[in-house]
């Protein structure tokens, strides 16, 4: 169990680290293979992010990829969401949560493959 731990944490930081939300994936893999309860893995995410979060906005501040006006003005609205994301995770059923990841992380990954396809068709009918 370990092995499969350890291993799902070092993917999701390595996609986390891109940028591509590594915690949902993190979340995913640990509820599906038993490791954690949805609670417990939002939780461990959020460790997780918070080491992620600190060392990519480092790295991205000094290679000036981040607009630091715009940095301002989403660190109040982000924090007051998380604050409030906090009390209602209180408040909502595990699996409820659970299906409600599910069926999030499903319509995202179908939003992603029929964006791709559009881009792809697009570029084909540009380009012949």
């Amino acid at each position: 169990m370990w092995i499969m731990f350890i291993t799902i944490a070092l993917i999701s930081g390595i996609i986390a680290g891109m940028g591509v939300g590594g915690g949902s994936i993190f979340i995913l893999l640990s509820t599906i293979f038993n490791i954690f309860q949805h609670k417990e893995a939002q939780g461990y995410n959020l460790i997780m992010f918070i080491v992620v979060g600190i060392s990519a906005t480092i790295f991205n501040l000094k290679n000036k990829n981040i607009d630091k006006d715009l940095f301002k003005k989403l660190i109040i609205p982000v924090c007051l969401g998380s604050i409030l994301g906090i009390f209602l995770v209180k408040k909502i059923d595990e699996n409820f949560l659970r299906q409600i990841f599910y069926y999030f992380m499903l319509f995202i990954g179908g939003y992603e493959i029929i964006s791709s396809l559009k881009k792809i068709v697009t570029a084909k009918t540009n380009n012949g």
